[in-house]
């Protein structure tokens, strides 16, 4: 057959031939996306920040992810190969943003294909504000009352306090840290205890140790004893 008939026979009826084509490849795709499943799971949501800001208030710390693709595959993927993530490294000013919640894919879940992921909320409101690092007194809270006859004369606690790291509006205006509750029921004599110190505010960081050491000298109260001096009336 000479290329000029072979041409001809290639051409002849092109437009059906094309929109057979199209019509294959959309039943294809049909097809393939009639077999794929989902799947569902929350996973923890990461901030990546810089040195100089950090978030403030409250923030949604889960999403929820959808996988879809061949069901073999998307049940093979452990949760901890998909990441979400907001990166808060750009911003250079405190104030509140609107984030696009991200995606990174690890181990298995890179190699598998098809693989759609979905993330909700696709978006997260953060307020940033400036990170300072601040020195924070550190305040004992007691229980209980010391044996009859004696009195707590002095105390120390070691360190006396800490450095605690957080959103400016809210380092700024941390008094002090509480410990856990020192019992004094009923003690008579010096002691010392180790004691955890209390930090409810996951946005606070307390650098180096978080437990301190109290110590207390207990004394017996001395009471001098006052006589009655009988004066004689001499006149």
């Amino acid at each position: 057959m000479s290329n000029a008939k072979f041409l001809d026979k290639i051409l002849e009826k092109w437009p059906v031939k094309v929109i057979s084509l199209i019509a294959a490849i959309i039943i294809t795709i049909f097809h393939r996306m009639s077999t794929l499943e989902t799947r569902s799971f929350s996973i923890p949501l990461k901030l990546e920040t810089n040195n100089q800001f950090i978030q403030s208030g409250s923030f949604t710390d889960t999403v929820r992810v959808s996988l879809r693709g061949n069901a073999d595959s998307i049940h093979s993927i452990p949760e901890k190969d998909i990441e979400a993530y907001i990166d808060l490294s750009k911003y250079k000013n405190e104030g509140e943003y609107r984030i696009p919640v991200q995606i990174r894919k690890k181990g298995g879940a890179l190699e598998i294909e098809p693989l759609e992921i979905k993330v909700i909320p696709a978006e997260i409101s953060v307020n940033l504000e400036q990170k300072i690092v601040r020195n924070i007194p550190v305040s004992p809270v007691f229980r209980g009352t010391i044996a009859n006859g004696y009195e707590l004369t002095s105390q120390s606690i070691i360190p006396d306090s800490v450095n605690a790291e957080g959103p400016r509006n809210i380092i700024e205006n941390l008094y002090d840290f509480l410990t856990e509750t020192i019992d004094l029921e009923g003690r008579y004599g010096n002691f010392s205890i180790f004691i955890n110190i209390i930090n409810e505010n996951p946005l606070i960081v307390i650098h180096g140790n978080k437990m301190i050491e109290y110590r207390g000298t207990i004394r017996r109260i001395i009471r001098e004893a006052l006589q009655d001096v009988e004066v004689e009336d001499n006149e």
